[in-house]
């Protein structure tokens, strides 16, 4: 009798432990009230506790419990919230128009809300699908809301929709460990590439297929440890009903990473890409360009002037300490090329103290960045969409674009500037995070265009 009543004691046990909060408190308590009743000598009820909290922690490794359904415990589920004032100041906005030979002031101040939530599910033993909702526009480098126009309702949208396929487990067994991390990606979804915002604004999600391997460590003995790994894709940027002459970004990229090595503690990555946006030249720009490229009149319209092969070479060196003391840092550096055009290079320098990810409460980082971002260098809806490029109000009709205004116009082209940070954890999942950017035009023609301009961001971001 004893044998069958503690048998329902383990399931009993089992069944009511299954939730990670309540393993203790449960445990204890029913098995304390079974050996005051005399059901379970102490021995056994020891024996009851141990073996029941083994299970249930195996089973929550592996994803096992009995409280909820067995789908549930296949997805993942997360989000953001992100509360922004953001200041601005300088000359005129684009899209504007100034008096004759002059350049108003501007002050403006919004207040600018993001929000953001992520579904993922794994649908079989190699294949992934996940979805991501956000507010603000279709401008694909923003997912902001203003606060305005009487409390009116913010759209949201899909801002990513994914299949994701990774090495099966029976190709691992059979092959080693050389195809554990490849990865290939079918929607719209994450920069696959190893990237700075010279490049890819971060809020980008590129729509088309990826590739993403990484190779397990190279030992060699007298150099760090390191891996190769190898990124490509193909982006459709537009396409046309009536011809076959679609817009496409093809992307390829391979670098080396190092593990941990030196004094320093450091990390450092390598990585040389190849971007070629294919059948832009004599294309309309789309909605969100920021229309700092040059342009060429074709009848009433003006259409790119150059195509975009971009040579991308980025660096990154990570520092876990100095002289022994708990101090990360790091410095990293991407240079830009495109020979198709004669403004075609652009460099971003930049360093940081502190963790690189904040994770814990009184974490903190500080960076300081500097950019250079020719007219040509990189189609013109590419990069970070805070750092303003600027153009002009005749762009297309000078040969090379250099204009006479100098308009700011964000996430452009033909800008050079500084842009200093600082990131505070304040609590769990809470970061306040400060931001200014200083920038102002590379060519212009005339004296007052060269004014700069500035911008304030002040956030506070939660997570879940």
């Amino acid at each position: 009798m004893k044998r069958i009543i503690l048998g329902i004691v383990l399931l009993s046990l089992f069944m009511l432990c299954a939730e990670k909060a309540a393993w203790a408190g449960e445990i204890d308590v029913l098995v304390n009230r079974l050996v005051q009743k005399g059901i379970l000598t102490p021995a056994e009820a020891q024996i009851v506790v141990d073996e029941t909290k083994i299970q249930v922690s195996k089973d929550l490794a592996q994803a096992k419990s009995l409280s909820v359904p067995e789908w549930t415990q296949r997805i993942k589920w997360g989000g953001d919230v992100r509360y922004r004032t953001q200041g601005d100041w300088g000359k005129t906005r684009r899209d504007e128009t100034p008096a004759a030979g002059t350049l108003t002031k501007e002050q403006r101040i919004r207040q600018r809300v993001r929000g953001r939530f992520y579904m993922e599910g794994k649908v079989n033993d190699f294949t992934y699908a996940g979805v991501r909702f956000a507010g603000g526009n279709a401008d694909p480098r923003s997912t902001n809301d203003t606060q305005d126009s009487y409390f009116d309702k913010k759209f949201a949208m899909f801002d990513q929709y994914y299949m994701r396929f990774e090495a099966p487990s029976d190709i691992i067994r059979n092959f080693g460990q050389y195809f554990s991390d490849l990865k290939f990606w079918a929607g719209k979804f994450n920069i696959p590439f190893q990237y700075s915002e010279l490049v890819w604004d971060s809020d980008t999600n590129p729509g088309g297929v990826a590739l993403q391997y990484a190779s397990p460590d190279i030992k060699t003995g007298f150099l760090p440890d390191m891996n190769v790994y190898s990124n490509l894709g193909m982006f459709w940027l537009t396409e046309a009903a009536q011809n076959n002459d679609d817009s496409i970004l093809y992307g390829y990229q391979v670098g080396l990473k190092t593990d941990v090595f030196g004094p320093l503690g450091t990390e450092a990555n390598l990585g040389v890409a190849y971007y070629n946006f294919a059948n832009m030249r004599g294309k309309t720009a789309g909605t969100y360009s920021a229309n700092t490229n040059t342009r060429s009149m074709v009848g009433t319209t003006n259409k790119y002037r150059y195509e975009y092969q971009v040579l991308d070479v980025l660096f990154t060196l990570d520092n876990s300490k100095i002289m022994d003391i708990d101090f990360p840092h790091g410095f990293y550096a991407d240079y830009i090329h495109n020979p198709c055009a004669p403004l075609g290079n652009g460099v971003l320098i930049g360093g940081y103290i502190g963790k690189k990810r904040l994770k814990a409460q009184g974490d903190w980082k500080a960076r300081a960045e500097w950019r250079y971002i020719e007219r040509d260098a990189i189609p013109d809806f590419m990069p970070d969409s805070d750092f303003y490029g600027f153009g002009t109000w005749t762009t297309y009709s000078n040969p090379l674009g250099q204009g006479t205004n100098g308009i700011p116009a964000g996430g452009g082209t033909n800008g050079k500037g500084i842009n200093l940070a600082f990131e505070y954890q304040l609590i769990k999942n809470t970061v306040l995070s400060l931001e200014y950017y200083w920038m102002e035009p590379i060519k212009v023609s005339s004296t007052i265009a060269k004014n700069p301009y500035n911008e304030l961001q002040i956030d506070v971001i939660t997570k879940f």
